[in-house]
């Protein structure tokens, strides 16, 4: 499970070192292949392969005769990228994923128990002023349903 946060940087090439922290989460069945998506609010999804099968599962359950989850199906895996780390631990982001997601020089890696989100750093900051509440806000509104869970 992924937990926790890490800064890196980005190359010129669009390749970060995948933080040891995260991978060491990463099990033998996934083969060190991580893919990549378009994630919400402007970041980048990271799944380990055998994650995202569990999700690619759920996916092909929907009924695309249905326009709008056709379309959610079409937008969720049209910057879907399988990747691998390379020998020196790194993995490269599409063009078009560096360009949805405004990454620059520095990114921040979240980690979200079974996935990571990769963000441009200033855009994580501009998301968390829109939110309406408090993260003590939220926390207070959600522990009920936690407790039900």
């Amino acid at each position: 499970m992924f937990y926790g946060h890490a800064i890196c940087s980005l190359d010129k090439k669009s390749r970060i070192i995948f933080p040891s922290k995260f991978r060491k989460y990463i099990r033998q069945e996934a083969n060190n292949k991580l893919i990549l998506s378009r994630g919400l609010d402007g970041c980048i999804n990271v799944h380990t392969y055998d994650e995202w099968e569990k999700f690619e599962l759920k996916l092909s359950k929907l009924n695309t005769f249905d326009p709008k989850k056709r379309y959610f199906m079409r937008e969720a895996m049209l910057y879907v990228n399988e990747c691998e780390l390379d020998s020196q631990n790194r993995i490269l982001i599409p063009p078009q994923l560096v360009k949805y997601s405004g990454l620059k020089d520095e990114v921040l890696i979240i980690g979200l128990l079974n996935k990571l989100e990769i963000w441009n750093p200033d855009f994580k900051e501009s998301y968390n002023k829109r939110q309406e509440l408090t993260y003590e806000d939220l926390a207070q509104q959600l522990s009920e349903e936690l407790d039900k869970l």
